[in-house]
């Protein structure tokens, strides 16, 4: 039986590594759904019981799902399960699969580069801005930030994804 090379032995650590911090973000994000489950249902019990809703409770939901979804988006860019359009792609076999790949990734690299970018800038002036929530008084760029922390490793993902790929491109003959 052939041993692995060192790179494969570390490729291999680096995705066991990224699948224990997926599932255990997966587990927190559970975690925080449950809770704005439980937190809707408790204002609409104080609602309906006590005659008002809990202030704020309506904006920390909304928020919190914000967050889930961009999380939620990243683990799946990490674990390369996200939607396509794989009709075609999933007959290219060997370098042709490997380029298409890389260019896949590639065009996620830059889009996503893109609004994390656009993303930070957006968080920095808010942030300036010093704007609250209305109902809660949170801190608006905290609820924003999620697009930025999102999309930045989304693109995290892409760039690990387009390192994986160009070596499978160049190492292979």
């Amino acid at each position: 039986m052939p041993t692995p090379s060192p790179a494969a032995d570390e490729e291999q650590s680096h995705s066991q590594a990224a699948a224990r911090l997926s599932r255990g973000l997966e587990r927190l994000l559970g975690l925080i759904f449950c809770g704005v489950v439980l937190l809707n249902f408790v204002s609409a019990m104080t609602r309906y019981l006590g005659g008002g809703a809990i202030l704020g409770a309506d904006e920390v939901q909304v928020y919190a799902v914000v967050w889930l979804v961009f999380i939620g988006a990243a683990i799946v860019a990490w674990r390369g399960t996200h939607l396509r359009m794989d009709v075609f792609s999933t007959r290219l076999q060997g370098r042709a699969a490997a380029l298409r790949h890389l260019l896949e990734c590639l065009l996620a690299l830059a889009v996503c580069g893109t609004m994390t970018w656009v993303s930070l800038r957006f968080v920095l002036q808010i942030h300036a801005m010093e704007q609250h929530s209305d109902g809660a008084g949170i801190p608006m760029w905290i609820p924003h930030s999620a697009v930025l922390v999102g999309f930045a490793l989304i693109t995290l993902a892409a760039a690990y994804g387009l390192a994986k790929h160009l070596r499978v491109l160049l190492l292979k003959p």
